[in-house]
């Protein structure tokens, strides 16, 4: 039966969907391998190595679950081979559609000196020059902003859930919010950072997740006004040398002093993994979010929104977007003119969720550049 990938940012890589009796449909992950993942490339031409994505890790399918319980040794000539169970026999949901990534190269794009050339860089997002197909909060391109953390509570027992997300600042600085730290405290041993992540639960080559050495709440927080909404994580490590960094993991730049987004800012985003409290989405969020005036907030949220915070979202009904596809922590960025992304806010409050006339309000990162460069020193 015919093949294709679907989804992907390439022709090499995708969901794999299969035709059978008429219609397209997935593969369930269920014992999905990279046997598996070679066996599809090979009958689509590739010949490189393949890698298996599970967990519909190039999104969901609409149509049948035609295949389940793939077996592949990986030398097979076609998918049709490896099937062992009738077409359409499955105990999947759409989440666990198998993809894809053919011709895979596991280069870990650091430049050919090491991390020594990243090191002064920030900004730049080295793989964005892939086709745009992008807004209104859709998954991002992976590695497409390569800043993206997440503030994660540790548990007892392995992975630990996402709590917040968050800005890399260098190789040991991460920005976020200070509310990230009510609910449990300002003690580092609670807490993980993860870096270079696209889909929450399949671990990733660029992945990294780190211990945190300090959790710096800025001392004029205070819960009940949200001002001054704004901490620094310092990351387990030796000096600047606590995660790696590649072109999937680079720091974003600091604003300068008062620095305000350009006028025509309609290039400003928001990123994240979209935590609504009920569900949110496993692959990294984005959506283009404009700048407002700040009157805007000031009318709706009068004496709660000071000098130190932006304003910023949808107005009209139609066009929806608000930090619920960021996240509370995470960074609202805009680009300088010319090439590097800086961020001008931290996702904080006033969210109706996109709920007309409700304006998200977000700290205002500028106007703590002395504060950030006293702690972090950069």
């Amino acid at each position: 039966f015919p093949v294709r990938l679907v989804n992907g940012e390439n022709e090499k890589e995708g969901r794999v969907e299969v035709y059978v009796h008429g219609q397209w449909g997935t593969v369930c992950d269920d014992g999905w391998t990279d046997e598996d993942a070679t066996v599809v490339c090979r009958q689509l031409g590739h010949k490189g190595p393949a890698r298996a994505r599970a967990m519909a890790y190039f999104g969901e399918g609409k149509g049948p679950i035609h295949v389940d319980n793939v077996r592949c040794v990986g030398t097979e000539r076609s998918l049709a081979d490896c099937v062992k169970r009738d077409f359409g026999e499955h105990d999947c949901r759409h989440g666990e559609d198998a993809g894809v990534i053919c011709d895979y190269s596991a280069t870990k794009a650091s430049g050919s000196s090491g991390t020594e050339s990243l090191s002064s860089v920030c900004g730049l997002r080295l793989l964005h020059h892939r086709q745009k197909r992008i807004i209104g909060g859709k998954n991002s391109l992976r590695g497409g902003w390569p800043w993206q953390a997440s503030l994660r509570l540790k548990s007892s027992h392995g992975g630990g859930r996402l709590l917040c997300g968050a800005t890399l600042l260098s190789s040991c600085w991460v920005l976020t919010a200070a509310h990230c730290f009510k609910r449990y405290g300002n003690s580092s041993r609670n807490y993980a950072i993860r870096v270079g992540d696209y889909h929450t639960l399949v671990p990733e080559e660029f992945e990294e997740e780190v211990g945190v050495q300090q959790v710096v709440v800025h001392r004029q927080y205070r819960p009940e006004s949200s001002d001054h909404d704004i901490a620094l994580v310092r990351l387990q490590g030796p000096e600047e040398q606590c995660v790696r960094l590649s072109s999937h993991v680079l720091p974003a730049c600091l604003p300068l002093r008062r620095e305000r987004p350009q006028k025509t800012a309609a290039s400003c985003y928001i990123t994240g993994w979209g935590d609504t409290g009920r569900a949110y989405s496993r692959t990294l969020q984005q959506a283009a979010i404009p700048l407002l005036p700040k009157r805007f907030c000031e009318e709706r949220y009068k004496g709660r929104f000071t000098g130190r915070m932006l304003c910023a979202g949808n107005l009209q009904e139609r066009r929806r977007v608000d930090s619920c596809q960021g996240d509370s922590g995470g960074p609202l960025m805009c680009k300088r003119p010319g090439e590097s992304w800086v961020v001008y806010g931290v996702t904080s409050w006033g969210y109706g969720c996109g709920v007309k006339g409700s304006p998200g309000v977000y700290t205002k990162v500028s106007a703590f550049v002395p504060w950030i460069k006293s702690i972090t020193k950069l």
